[in-house]
């Protein structure tokens, strides 16, 4: 009997060691482990039943109960310090990580960074009042008295679950900033802010979609193309539409032939093109733009775009190819949306061509708004041009190099149009 009580008191000595290991460093378990044993025994000599009664302390903790409550009181101290250190060192792991996850983002953009709380005091917390308009990734607002920055501003809020999500962010942004242009819309900086409460057990966690992304623009006072096209009491004159075809195709003369490599939009339509306070064009929105490989082949992708300025050559399931012809197709699809009536599409106008009566195209497909106050030869090289442009065959299209040596040089001859293949663009 003795034998089994001493081998219980062992294993109880035991198993208070082990605990000491699991909670505290090995110097200090040691440590505790080296001074005076507690030790249980039970007392098996009067009753075969054992009770809490039976239970008796041996060793020094019994005759020094001070001792064993200030050594309680160190270890206690020693645990719960060890915690608040390990607290710490998790708070200041959390928010690096989350720091390092919203920075990341916009690693190598080179672009001056806003603080959020500045863009919320700019737009008045994106009130409703505030909205611009909208697109495929995001809605824009107009912003004032931004922190840091003189004049308004124009602040993209990229949609969550928009088509690519911050991967279009990142293409629109990266894209911008390598581009220098009178005709491109000038972008200010960015904002990136995590969405919602922080969670300080999910933070290293953190992904992309988390958190909030936001791009800042100049302010573009007089809206965009499609509204005065569409839209606007206000007529545009005709003077000043021929400055925004201008505007629009030196643009893409500086994507297309001075990037290396080139770039294309694969988005142009009057609502991504902007106007200033002289109603100069500037072309907006690059979230589907894409940069062309340094041997400048083409693009292979996912048909993407806007149906009715898209090539009908890319619109089509699976990878299709994207090349400066496609851009080309939108240019001249804009083309004859800036000259013509409302109600006259693509095709009618390839119909007043095919008759050989220059013109009476001139006159039949001008948009009657102007009232005939308008240049007919210019009238007659944008109407040519945007046919030439929107061919279905693309490599029966004219190069940006070509369309802008039309506009800006009277004396340069027309296309004969009418030995292509086709002329319909559907």
């Amino acid at each position: 009997m003795f034998a089994a009580s001493r081998s219980l008191q062992l294993l109880l000595q035991l198993n208070a060691g082990c605990f000491l290991l699991s909670i505290l460093p090995f110097d200090v378990a040691a440590a505790a482990a080296a001074a005076p044993p507690f030790s249980f025994s039970f007392d098996f000599s009067n009753s075969s039943t054992y009770n809490l009664q039976d239970l008796h302390f041996e060793g020094n903790a019994t005759h020094d109960l001070h001792a064993s409550t200030g050594g309680g009181l160190i270890i206690a101290a020693i645990v719960g310090g060890f915690l608040v250190f390990i607290v710490v060192i998790w708070f200041i792991l959390a928010w690096f990580m989350r720091k390092r996850g919203r920075d990341s983002i916009m690693a190598g953009t080179g672009q001056r960074r806003f603080r959020y709380r500045d863009l919320v005091n700019a737009t008045d917390n994106f009130s409703e009042k505030r909205k611009l308009g909208k697109g495929a990734f995001g809605a824009v607002y107009q912003g004032t008295s931004l922190k840091g920055h003189g004049g308004q501003v124009a602040v993209k809020k990229i949609f969550k679950g928009s088509l690519g999500g911050p991967k279009n962010f990142l293409d629109e942004i990266n894209t911008i900033s390598k581009t220098k242009h009178k005709n491109l819309v000038s972008l200010e900086g960015w904002c990136c802010s995590s969405s919602g409460s922080w969670n300080l057990m999910c933070c290293c966690c953190q992904k992309e979609d988390d958190h909030n992304i936001f791009l800042v623009y100049e302010l573009m006072p007089q809206g965009n193309l499609h509204d005065h096209l569409h839209k606007e009491d206000t007529v545009l004159p005709w003077p000043t539409r021929y400055k925004i075809v201008k505007g629009i195709g030196s643009a893409l003369l500086y994507l297309h032939h001075e990037c290396h490599p080139y770039i294309l939009h694969r988005d142009i339509k009057p609502g991504n093109i902007l106007l200033d306070n002289d109603y100069n064009a500037k072309l907006a929105d690059f979230g589907l733009s894409r940069i062309a490989d340094h041997n400048n082949a083409t693009v292979v992708t996912n048909a993407v775009g806007t149906r009715g300025y898209m090539d009908p050559q890319c619109m089509k399931a699976g990878k299709v190819r994207f090349n400066r012809s496609t851009d080309l197709y939108s240019f001249g699809i804009v083309l004859l949306e800036i000259a013509c009536q409302r109600n006259k599409s693509r095709d009618g106008v390839w119909d007043l061509y095919s008759n050989n009566d220059a013109e009476r195209m001139v006159e039949v497909a001008a948009d009657e708004r102007l009232g005939g106050n308008f240049d007919r030869a210019q009238m007659h090289r944008v109407l040519v041009l945007g046919l030439w442009c929107s061919l279905r065959d693309g490599a029966q299209r004219p190069s940006m190099q070509d369309a802008m040596q039309l506009l800006e040089h009277d004396n340069t001859p027309l296309p004969h149009l009418a030995s292509s293949a086709t002329g319909s663009s559907i």
